[in-house]
């Protein structure tokens, strides 16, 4: 932490309990980091399992089941969707205190094909608990993005990216937790709880008494997410492999679309624009760093945003996970005046920060000299804490998707990660698809869909479990 201490004859004092908050701080991250050397899946609860049947036409047959790990006589017989189970593991917080969370696996039906790979599927930024991946089977789209996920456990057993076994945390502050604050873009909280999902998710499945598919021998894990999830995607990756258990895990490696891998990033622009096309960003952003990073536990919201903005109730939207990102851009418009350029309608980041805020931050970003000031700098040092692409240099393949004209995640954020976690050794461990046209939303279409070919998810996917020589002749 930077503070600004004067001496006085309360120093000593003043030393002293600092040096204790930070060795709390220390000893917390100490146990947060511990790892178990294994998992047991007792430790875990199925507390759903089922058939995901594809709506079909009336009259059309289709057969439900309840059959994972039961004799139900419908289990496997639908050719139509796939099967799952919503569960609950045991993990930490960030503080190192015990958690449960809750996820969904979704799986081939068939108990006669093999099990290509694993995937963990991160979701993007939502601000509902009806979004999550363990509401998913209780009716949302199969276009959603959890439907799109789900999808690489459809019956293809000759497409690498299909017939697997997907493993979608819902993360703290949803599901189980959705009372809970979400810790947003605290990138090793999220990675540790959603390897935790995915360990006892494997774990669960391995042991069933059901009979189920094999997973085959070279089977390999791929973190994949777009947006806020291609930031989980990355951050887990990182964990895995800093954590050894990439042998474990099977690590392959990372499909990450347009993701704020670099939070400063992410704001420089904002602040230099003075432009936030999805508002709920910053608030989104900086209360995760208050609710969970050590450096913003003596500072509150009223310290950063301005009076106007928190008074439309901000905040409790985003603590109740009752309304959709659209939902509360909607309700901002009742207070605020929208701009509109080419690239969308957004409000300007000076009238959601105070006028002291915004003005510390922008000259920080740049680099320009600043007076003393422990609210703003301890904000800066919790989003460069949560920088991904510094500090680490990745052992297993990472693809990255994104657009140029992203208006929400700017380029930036895949520049940082492509030009400062590459080594001389590894100049091909990252590669990337930059798409010159295309909004947010429009690009995370793209990245899981696309009706000639394959996706640039998928895409991505394969060049990864192709093993070495695919990645190496991977052409993005």
């Amino acid at each position: 932490m930077t503070n600004s201490i004067y001496v006085n004859k309360h120093f000593r004092r003043l030393c002293l309990a600092v040096t204790l908050i930070f060795s709390l701080s220390v000893a917390a991250q100490t146990d947060f980091s511990t790892i178990r050397t294994g998992v047991n899946a007792a430790d875990a609860k199925i507390i759903e399992q089922g058939i995901k049947v594809v709506e079909l036409p009336k009259g059309s047959a289709a057969t439900r089941g309840n059959g994972f790990d039961n004799d139900n006589k419908d289990h496997g017989n639908s050719v139509f969707g796939y099967e799952f189970y919503r569960y609950t593991y045991p993990t930490v917080n960030a503080k190192g205190q015990p958690i449960t969370l809750s996820a969904l696996a979704a799986m081939p039906k068939a108990e006669r094909v093999i099990i290509n790979n694993i995937i963990l599927g991160c979701h993007s930024t939502i601000t509902d608990n009806a979004s999550t991946p363990s509401e998913y089977v209780r009716g949302n789209t199969m276009f959603s993005e959890v439907g799109m996920l789900t999808m690489h456990a459809r019956f293809r057993p000759f497409e690498r990216a299909y017939t697997c076994l997907v493993i979608l945390p819902d993360y703290q502050g949803y599901g189980l937790t959705r009372n809970e604050a979400h810790p947003y873009l605290v990138e090793d909280v999220t990675a540790r709880q959603s390897v935790d999902a995915l360990r006892y998710g494997i774990e669960l499945y391995k042991t069933c008494k059901k009979k189920r598919a094999k997973i085959r021998d070279n089977w390999k894990t791929v973190c994949v997410g777009y947006s806020q999830g291609g930031a989980v995607a990355m951050a887990c990756q990182r964990f895995i492999e800093t954590n050894s258990l990439d042998t474990d895990l099977h690590l392959g490696g990372s499909v990450c679309g347009d993701g704020p891998y670099n939070p400063i990033a992410t704001l420089r622009t904002y602040l230099a624009e003075d432009k936030v096309y999805m508002p709920v960003a910053l608030p989104l952003i900086i209360k995760g760093m208050l609710d969970y990073s050590p450096y913003m536990r003596r500072h509150k919201a009223s310290d950063y945003f301005n009076k106007r903005f928190l008074d439309t109730g901000i905040l409790d939207w985003i603590a109740q996970k009752e309304k959709t990102l659209g939902d509360i851009h909607m309700q901002l418009r009742k207070t605020f005046n929208f701009k509109r350029d080419e690239r969308g309608d957004y409000l300007k980041a000076s009238e959601i920060l105070k006028p002291e805020a915004f003005a510390f931050m922008a000259k920080k970003m740049k680099g320009e000299p600043t007076e003393k000031n422990p609210k703003y700098e301890d904000l800066y040092a919790a989003l460069a804490e949560n920088n991904l692409t510094e500090g680490w240099k990745p052992k297993y393949p990472i693809y990255l998707l994104h657009s140029r004209t992203d208006e929400v995640v700017p380029i930036a954020n895949a520049e940082s990660a492509y030009n400062n976690m590459r080594t001389d050794a590894k100049p091909n461990i990252i590669k990337y698809t930059y798409l010159n046209k295309g909004n947010h939303g429009d690009t995370g279409k793209a990245f899981y869909f696309s009706i000639i070919g394959k996706c640039y998810e998928v895409r991505g996917i394969d060049a990864i479990v192709g093993g070495e020589e695919t990645w190496n002749q991977f052409k993005p």
